[in-house]
């Protein structure tokens, strides 16, 4: 893997969370429940600082610690299928912020399995749990007011 490389996927990571900035302050703007409209703008922040941290990586000396080539990134396995409308329901609006999660979590995990640099290896170690956490917070949501009646 070539320094180019790295950053365009470290820049795509960016780019994926600026989005989930942006989709979360949305989110937080429709929902009605004063609680979950505050974990939402909480989500937003983290997803923000998720955002600072990646810009501030300096990976001119990553390239060389790679652990080996990656032939394909499947990144479009990480990208969301659906996006939000204006008329959309909240169990859609739940599923899309799920599968975002679930996308973001497997990004992060599989940049950790590539990078030797132990900082940078727990940086996003530590950015697949949080958002394996934002995940398990909309799960939560969904068994507890889609699944109502199972």
């Amino acid at each position: 893997m070539k320094i180019d490389e790295l950053r365009d996927i470290i820049d795509f990571a960016i780019e994926k969370e600026q989005e989930a900035v942006d989709f979360y302050n949305l989110l937080s703007g429709r929902v009605k429940v004063k609680p979950i409209t505050e974990e939402l703008r909480k989500i937003a922040a983290v997803e923000e600082s998720h955002r600072d941290r990646l810009k501030k990586m300096d990976v001119s000396g990553y390239f060389q610690k790679v652990v080996k080539p990656v032939q394909n990134l499947k990144i479009a396995d990480y990208l969301v299928d659906k996006e939000p409308s204006p008329d959309m329901k909240w169990q859609d609006l739940l599923q899309i912020a799920m599968r975002r999660e679930l996308a973001s979590m497997h990004l992060y995990a599989d940049l950790a399995k590539l990078i030797t640099d132990s900082p940078s290896r727990q940086l996003f170690e530590n950015l697949a749990a949080e958002e394996g956490a934002h995940k398990l917070f909309f799960e939560k949501l969904w068994d507890e007011e889609v699944l109502t009646d199972n």
